[in-house]
């Protein structure tokens, strides 16, 4: 479906921040919707269908161990190249690196994925209910010794790090005894190993009398919560949060403001402060468009969902993206990975320049490239897409799988779109003509690639002429030798600096 230009580059930008781009059958989609429409879906997600078990079992079986640290490294991965929930995907990645937990001191795969499935349930709900599961989840308790906090020998390292960097913020106005009293209201927390997990024991708890931010009582866990959710200084922290990841990284102090009105009047409902930032004017100002630099999950993952790739590469997605400087379920310390700039030094963008050559080349290979090219057609015929999304049931259980690994031969071809084309055919579907690098000019090659990747953001003159110029070299005589250089030019989309920002 045609949209107006302005409305096509708003929900080019809206799909980038509130997911991880779209493949073209999503795009029509999202477009027939329209912006409002659009809005309201990605905000809703538990209104759409979640089968991912379903598609794992019908593509040759399941392929999630979870007992294994790579394995749901690849599950959640897959999740997000294949959701048609994006934005619960991107709020689970929100919130992995707000309460940033890592396995390389937790040392159990399976905790990880609950808390990695805390997050896709309660990303969107209350902020004080997401707090209170994060309190008492099993990775964390690991993660800032909870079960050392004990009464008689409080721990303080969760009630330090809750106030500090997941509520009130290093200028939250806390102090350490508030710190001490808090770490007091969480203890009593041990493992059962009988039972294999972690118990409240009241008998290790500090029943005694606590002041935390000036309120006194006998309190537990889910009261200094309760204190920490209702105070000014979180919804100003989690506000702040919110608008740097979602919009850009130098909000005003109205714009801030104006969420922490929403935190309040919401109950602290997280769907109600992100459905402010999409409908707020700031979202769609030219100040936001490309404003952001894409962190390695999202370069990788937005690069697969637009060339609707495969993957089943020569590397694992999660060690292609763990080269680039975010290795999932091990963020480097408790603030988790530092964002913007800090993503981009000599060693990781060549990672990010070596993962466009796979890419590129791999797509080049299987004849992707020209199915790429044929469905970004204008008018073109939406294929039939695989119906891919994301254990539920099956996986809500946490079966343990006998394979260790999501790159098995049967998920190879999990995303692709049909037969190979050949470069110098004229392709038709439905009785239109569809675009390929036999029938189509450099110009429109260029064009076609340039805005499937960078929607909404056109190439200076000087850049669209050199793609040009490059597509041109050597093919003027030899037509067909333009599918061979089809890699080059989206290594060369992808390695832009343009690329790089989201």
């Amino acid at each position: 479906m045609a949209l107006p230009s302005a409305e096509r580059r708003q929900l080019a930008h809206l799909l980038r921040r509130a997911g991880f781009g779209a493949r073209p059958d999503e795009w029509e989609e999202y477009a027939r919707l329209g912006l409002d429409g659009a809005t309201q879906r990605l905000l809703h997600p538990e209104t759409v269908p979640d089968r991912m078990a379903e598609i794992l079992k019908n593509i040759g079986g399941d392929y999630v161990d979870f007992e294994n640290l790579e394995s749901i490294k690849q599950w959640w991965l897959y999740r997000m190249v294949h959701t048609p929930r994006p934005l619960e995907e991107k709020m689970t990645l929100f919130w992995h690196n707000h309460f940033a937990t890592a396995n390389f001191k937790v040392n159990n795969a399976r905790w990880m994925w609950q808390q990695n499935e805390t997050f896709r349930k309660l990303g969107l709900g209350s902020f004080r209910t997401l707090l209170q599961e994060v309190a008492r989840d099993a990775a964390m308790l690991v993660w800032l010794d909870g079960a050392a906090n004990k009464n008689g020998a409080p721990n303080e390292n969760f009630a330090r790090e809750v106030m500090e960097l997941f509520s009130l913020g290093v200028d939250g106005g806390y102090t350490e005894k508030d710190v001490q009293e808090a770490a007091r209201c969480f203890t009593g927390w041990r493992f059962d190993n009988g039972a294999g997990k972690f118990v409240f024991d009241p008998f290790l708890h500090d029943d005694g009398e606590k002041t935390v931010l000036g309120q006194t009582g006998n309190f537990y866990s889910d009261d200094v919560v309760d204190i920490i959710a209702r105070h000014p200084s979180t919804a100003r922290f989690l506000s702040t949060k919110l608008f740097k990841f979602f919009v850009h990284d130098n909000p005003a102090p109205a714009d801030i403001s104006g969420l922490q009105q929403v935190y309040f009047k919401s109950g602290y409902n997280i769907r109600a402060m992100i459905e402010s930032l999409f409908k707020s004017p700031v979202f769609y100002s030219d100040v936001a468009y490309f404003a952001k630099i894409k962190s390695p999950v999202e370069f990788a993952v937005m690069t697969v969902r637009t060339l609707n790739a495969p993957m089943a590469m020569n590397t694992p997605l999660y060690a292609a993206i763990a080269a680039m400087g975010q290795d999932l379920f091990n963020p480097p310390n408790v603030k988790g990975w530092n964002e913007g700039r800090a993503w981009i030094n000599g060693r990781t963008l060549l990672a990010r320049v070596n993962f466009a050559i796979q890419m590129a080349n791999d797509m080049g290979r299987r004849g992707g490239l020209q199915h790429l090219l044929a469905d970004l057609a204008p008018g073109a015929p939406a294929r039939p897409q695989p119906a891919a999304v994301a254990p539920s049931a099956g996986a809500a259980a946490g079966p343990k799988i006998n394979s260790t690994t999501m790159q098995a031969p049967a998920m190879a071809g999990a995303t692709m779109q049909g037969d190979t084309m050949q470069g110098g055919a004229m392709a038709t579907q439905g009785g239109a003509v569809l675009l390929t690098a036999g029938n189509a000019s450099p110009e429109q090659i260029v064009d076609t690639l340039w805005n499937a990747f960078l929607t909404g953001h056109a190439p200076s003159p000087k850049t669209r002429g050199l793609l040009i110029d490059y597509l041109k070299e050597g093919t003027t005589d030899k037509p067909e030798r333009v599918t061979e250089k089809l890699p080059g030019l989206v290594n060369i989309i992808l390695s832009a600096p343009e690329y790089q920002l989201a």
